[in-house]
């Protein structure tokens, strides 16, 4: 609650009614597009084929001690392009953009529809407990 010192009067704020004619609550004052799905429908298509690449990936990185080790050991001594190497060597098609810290790795798999940057597929894979 605000206090209000005993000289001075509480400031008196104006406020709109909640139902005015300064707000309109119904949505048929707005206009939105026809619903056209090719894009939206290709853009699907596609991520599908970006989660089926991070799959592989992660598939690899759970079953192959090996691979998990070189790719692990690769990233942390910043060894972007043996890290990219061992990714490729996944049998992916769609190479991801990849960062990492000391805490894990960061694969971006991206995709272009034409022109536009349709779909992406983020996936964050730690090594570090907290």
């Amino acid at each position: 609650m605000y206090r209000y010192h005993p000289f001075y009067q509480p400031a008196h704020r104006h406020t709109i009614p909640p139902h005015s004619y300064f707000r309109p609550f119904h949505s048929h004052y707005r206009s939105f597009p026809q619903v056209e799905t090719k894009t939206f429908m290709s853009s699907s298509d596609k991520t599908l084929v970006l989660l089926d690449n991070a799959k592989t990936v992660l598939d690899r990185i759970k079953s192959d001690k090996n691979f998990a080790f070189q790719l692990m050991n690769a990233a942390q001594k910043s060894n972007n392009q043996e890290v990219h190497k061992l990714i490729t060597s996944t049998g992916i098609k769609v190479q991801p953009i990849v960062t990492f810290n000391p805490d894990g790795m960061r694969l971006v798999f991206d995709q272009t529809l034409g022109e536009v940057d349709c779909c992406h597929v983020i996936v964050i894979v730690r090594w570090r407990e907290m």
